[in-house]
């Protein structure tokens, strides 16, 4: 903790220095309204990680990235779930540039965010809170939107990167993009693997300190063709992933969290997407079709023990309206899910479902300081008919302060295996309802001339027919209800251009409202530091340190045996550093150390998180 604490020092240290105030650049974010828009217009939060901040923090995987909303049992490639603002972990919409991407194999029809790496991405964008009025069932607590590379300041602008370090990692990216005659293209290759650490705690009696390896290969391009009126363009993206992991399977009974060498899990997935454009005065038109499949299997000593094949093939028809500070967007969506699945303990299950939808997006300047948003959106599934969702926003801004509210509704389709799957202790409900949300949110923003930014929100959700196992009934039914109420604060000094420093903190009340219970896995307090500075000439250097506060969950006593349903996990920190170096405008060298103070905590409980690791690595680019 000495090395951590100096290092905060030293960084808030270094901006204590006046210099004349930096230009604010407009960011423009897409995922809020599907097309861009000046994030300061938007009544809700988007957080954008851009290739930029990836570079300077030396960030490798999706997990990284998103934080301490992201448990990750174990390291690369093990199964993670983001709980944004309190909500369940499959109430997280994942898009690929926007196209969807949750897997409705799994149980729960949620995604894994612990297979992605991020050398292909321009930018992540996390929008908290409820989106199912734009992008339909999932999106009740937020949406992460991966956004591939593409466009370049000339026509060929290739790029290469080389890293290793700690528990036998290594990492090659190699890619180009570029802009040449109308044609904006990027592709890229990356192969990332690594031994891994043994992710059995070492408190457990069982821990032999047997590692957990995982590799995970992505092959992407994304390309856009521009004639006069007419566009084309074009995404593809398969990645594979491969990695060992640990189950409760030790003691007499195989009941007792161990290590288990001989687990490993498989996924393969693909997404592709062809569309065209026409431009018509104000108004342009755009159709476009894909499939994102996903192929997924666990095995045992090479003996393959369960399956699962996803297919979701989609069309979509947009026509965008611009008009004098008004901007309309009218879509229509149908899309067909299959899957097949062979589990361990359960009947195989085949089952296709077709859904349909139809929406109306609008944003509109009313007066100088007001911008007004709207949006609403009927899904209709062929089993259980359809749901309409919708969400208002308004956003004041007077000189240097801003206003934003929000109301919205959203929901949760159950999944396929929920309502079919058959297996001697769950019987499938296709009588299950779509979970119901709805939200509201009030913020404010400030920031100053020279540099100083202060914002917060406050926002409320409440959660009803919440999708819950019945242990009596063997079979899940709409029981639950939930209520989250949260705060969300930061504050943001960049007194100088070659320094900043961001300091975030969150409030999360998630309980079960019949019972009052706390939700699992969600901690009521988590801050977050970030600080970095360009001291010299090509030299840079990143802060982080994240606080993730005590939270109830599953715990296991050090024999490796349940504890108890409802035990507290206790809090931790955790602090990186990063460093940058330019050797000249084409050649960066970089280091990344994690976990700094070589912590020892979990997350989630029976599951250890990383050890202290260092990786270094060169990067060129032309």
């Amino acid at each position: 903790m000495r090395i951590l604490s100096l290092l905060c020092g030293v960084a808030v240290a270094a901006l204590f220095i006046s210099t004349p105030a930096r230009t604010e650049e407009i960011q423009l974010v897409v995922t809020a309204t599907r097309s861009p828009t000046p994030a300061n217009d938007l009544p809700v939060r988007v957080d954008v990680i851009s290739s930029q901040d990836i570079e300077a923090l030396g960030l490798m995987t999706l997990t990284e990235a998103i934080g301490p909303n992201a448990v990750q049992a174990g390291g690369t490639g093990q199964q993670t779930s983001v709980f944004l603002r309190g909500t369940n972990s499959n109430h997280v919409l994942a898009l690929l540039d926007g196209v969807r991407l949750n897997d409705s194999s799994t149980p729960t029809g949620g995604y894994d965010f612990g297979e992605d790496t991020l050398g292909a991405l321009q930018s992540v964008e996390v929008l908290r809170g409820p989106t199912s009025s734009i992008y339909g069932a999932d999106a009740l607590g937020g949406v992460i939107n991966l956004i591939p590379r593409r466009g370049g300041a000339t026509a060929f602008n290739p790029y290469f990167e080389l890293a290793g370090g700690s528990f036998a990692t290594h990492r090659v990216l190699a890619g180009a993009a570029g802009t040449n005659n109308g044609l904006d293209y990027g592709v890229s290759v990356e192969s990332f693997d690594t031994a891994g650490f043994d992710q059995t705690p070492s408190r457990f009696v069982l821990h032999t300190g047997e590692r957990d390896a995982a590799e995970v290969q992505t092959g992407t391009l994304s390309a856009r063709q521009r004639i006069g009126d007419f566009g084309v363009d074009a995404l593809f993206r398969l990645r594979h992933s491969q990695a060992d992991y640990d189950t409760f399977s030790g003691g007499a009974s195989f009941d007792l969290r161990a290590d288990s060498p001989n687990l490993t899990n498989d996924a393969l997935q693909s997404a592709w997407r062809l569309g065209g454009d026409v431009r018509v005065g104000p108004m342009s038109i755009r159709l476009s079709g894909g499939q994102v499949r996903s192929d997924r299997s666990e095995s045992d000593g090479g003996l393959e023990t369960t399956s699962a094949v996803s297919r979701q093939t989609f069309a979509d028809l947009t026509s965008r309206f611009v008009w004098r500070g008004t901007n309309l967007t009218l879509g229509f969506e149908a899309a067909r899910d299959n899957i097949d699945t062979r589990p361990q303990f359960a009947d195989p299950l085949s089952f296709a479902e077709s859904r349909t939808a139809a929406y109306v997006i609008g944003e509109s300047q009313l007066f100088d300081h007001l911008t007004a948003t709207a949006s609403v959106r009927a899904d209709r599934y062929e089993r259980f008919g359809t749901r309409t969702t919708y969400q208002i926003g308004a956003t004041s801004r007077f000189d240097a302060f801003r206003l934003f509210g929000t109301y919205g509704t959203a929901f949760k389709a159950p999944s396929l295996s929920e309502r079919f799957e058959q297996s001697f202790f769950n019987h499938g409900n296709p009588d299950l309802r779509p979970e119901d949300s709805r939200s509201w949110e009030i913020g404010g923003e400030w920031g100053s001339r020279g540099g100083l930014t202060f914002g917060g929100s406050f926002y409320q959700t409440r959660i009803n027919d919440l999708i819950e196992y019945d242990f009596g009934a063997l079979k899940n039914i709409n029981v639950g209800r939930v209520a989250i109420d949260g705060v969300e604060a930061r504050a943001e000094w960049a007194p100088a251009d070659w320094a900043s420093i961001r300091v975030s903190y969150d409030w999360t009340r998630a309980r079960d409202a019949n019972t009052g219970a706390e939700l699992a896995r969600r901690p009521e307090h988590s801050w977050r530091l970030d600080a970095r500075m360009r001291p010299a000439r090509g030299l840079g250097v990143a802060l982080e340190w994240t606080y993730v506060g005590e939270r109830r969950d599953v715990t296991y006593d050090d024999s490796g045996a349940f504890l108890n349903a409802a035990g507290r996990t206790p809090a931790f920190n955790v602090g990186a550093v990063s460093a940058t170096y330019d050797i000249d405008p084409h050649a960066q060298i970089f280091a990344r150390i994690d976990n700094i103070s070589d912590v020892t905590y979990e997350q989630p409980a029976a599951f250890a998180g990383a050890p202290r690791s260092v990786i270094v690595g060169l990067r060129t680019r032309y």
